[in-house]
């Protein structure tokens, strides 16, 4: 091996060592966060966790879903499926919950859908057939939509 192909592996070899160091290094300084830090994160987490929780009693989510979530037949509350059982991803459930499903009983909850902002990749302007009865009384803001996803996700989806 010549000198230049010789420095050439050892140095890969060192940027490999690095980057391996660096991930280490990363790691130790995240679990090493100051005790403050973690708190307001804490903090922030359940001050997200509240406004969903507002956010659910808002929209009267407990009138088809019931109080756990558990909706679905042989539930308090059958009208709504289960939130536990759903297999909606995040991005989904949020489009759900703004844009109602047409077509069911799920309502349109996002202030301004299909009006201001686009649902199911219609464009803007009246809902559409089948979705006359979805739009009822819009409550939610985006952002209290993205709250609610958070507790959803925390409290009911998968549990």
């Amino acid at each position: 091996m010549t000198n230049s192909r010789h420095y050439g592996a050892r140095r890969r070899r060192a940027a490999g060592r690095m980057r391996g160091l660096a991930r280490r290094g990363v790691l130790i300084i995240a679990a090493a966060a100051p005790p403050a830090l973690a708190a307001s994160a804490s903090a922030q987490d359940a001050a997200r966790l509240a406004a969903g929780e507002a956010a659910w009693d808002k929209a009267g989510c407990i009138q088809c879903h019931g109080a756990s979530g558990e909706g679905g037949a042989g539930a308090e509350f059958p009208a709504g499926p289960s939130l536990r059982t759903t297999r909606l991803d995040r991005a989904s459930l949020a489009e759900t919950i703004a844009c109602g499903l047409p077509g069911t009983p799920m309502p349109a909850w996002l202030d301004g859908a299909y009006t201001e902002r686009p649902c199911y990749g219609f464009p803007l302007g009246p809902a559409p057939d089948g979705a006359d009865g979805v739009v009822l009384t819009p409550v939610l803001s985006d952002a209290d939509i993205q709250a609610l996803v958070d507790y959803l996700m925390a409290k009911f989806i998968g549990k």
